[in-house]
């Protein structure tokens, strides 16, 4: 929030976290940057309480791909094609894309950033209306396979990767043949783009 605010990118905001204490250290820093006039902190889940109030953007950012999925579930204020949504997952993105389309969401956009030695994807969202479901390749991959770089391409290798380790542990289990081999598969298709 202080940065949208200092880059003149909003004329007004809310900072949402639901445990208190975050939320008093975001009314420190507003008030330390003389902010606190233009941002409003605000002790919710999620995005509970925020609808009427004339948002347009919405940023959230820091969470796993679930928490991330139930907050765009339960906020129906983004239901509305003119609310642009950037989420940035911590985890599980492949169930947050799932929970995206299910619900007649759509990515327009998605990036990779680099935090220490974590890689991270940014996500564009907006609503469509058109609920649909999502194969497990999209799931896993979503829109980084399109205008790839460095930092897509490694994001991909480290999904191929993960994936291909669950299906190592599942080699040898004759009740999970089936699983492993779609696992495996889908690991080495997910390597190829990513080349």
């Amino acid at each position: 929030s202080v940065y949208l605010m200092q880059q003149c990118a909003a004329a007004r905001g809310y900072a949402c976290d639901i445990r208190p204490q975050p939320l008093d250290k975001a009314k420190q820093l507003l008030s330390r940057k003389g902010l606190s006039d233009k941002v409003e902190t605000i002790l919710t889940d999620g995005l509970i309480g925020l609808e009427g109030r004339g948002i347009t953007d919405v940023i959230v950012a820091g969470i796993g791909g679930e928490v991330l999925a139930h907050i765009v579930e339960e906020a129906s204020f983004l239901k509305d094609s003119s609310v642009r949504i950037i989420l940035q997952p911590q985890s599980k993105e492949q169930l947050l894309r799932r929970t995206l389309y299910r619900l007649g969401y759509r990515i327009e956009q998605e990036e990779c950033v680099h935090a220490g030695r974590f890689l991270y994807t940014v996500m564009v969202v907006s609503y469509c209306g058109e609920e649909k479901e999502i194969d497990d390749f999209f799931a896993y991959c979503g829109l980084l396979t399109e205008n790839s770089n460095k930092l897509k391409k490694e994001k991909l290798c480290r999904t191929a990767a993960t994936l291909a380790e669950i299906a190592v542990n599942m080699k040898n289990s004759p009740d999970k043949q089936e699983e492993y081999l779609h696992l495996d598969e889908l690991s080495r298709r997910i390597l190829a783009v990513s080349q």
